[in-house]
């Protein structure tokens, strides 16, 4: 069976992130941007997470990078090992 490739279009447009977040550009920030607000302005210029689980793991098959990850756990996983360094840190104070 010959290799999987990546989807170039989705590649282009798209980026995974260390933990499997995907990021993208935010739609109508190209152009006609006078009648737009300054707020508004400033939000679009900023990349944009994907909150659709499913589309992220669709999207992750497709650029074939992190395909398995869940970005929810890993987060969960990453604050659970802060707060048990934490705990530990104030549970035995360094005697100076």
């Amino acid at each position: 069976m010959p290799k999987l490739k990546t989807h170039k279009g989705i590649k282009k447009r798209f980026k995974v992130s260390a933990n499997g977040k995907v990021s993208h550009k935010r739609c109508g920030s190209s152009h006609l941007m006078s009648h737009k607000s300054g707020k508004q302005v400033r939000r679009l210029r900023k990349k944009s997470t994907l909150k659709i689980s499913a589309e992220a793991h669709r999207l992750r098959r497709a650029v074939r990078e992190r395909i398995g990850s869940q970005p929810e756990a890993i987060e969960a996983g990453k604050l659970a090992a802060l707060a048990e360094a934490k705990s530990a840190e104030t549970a035995t104070p360094s005697a100076s």
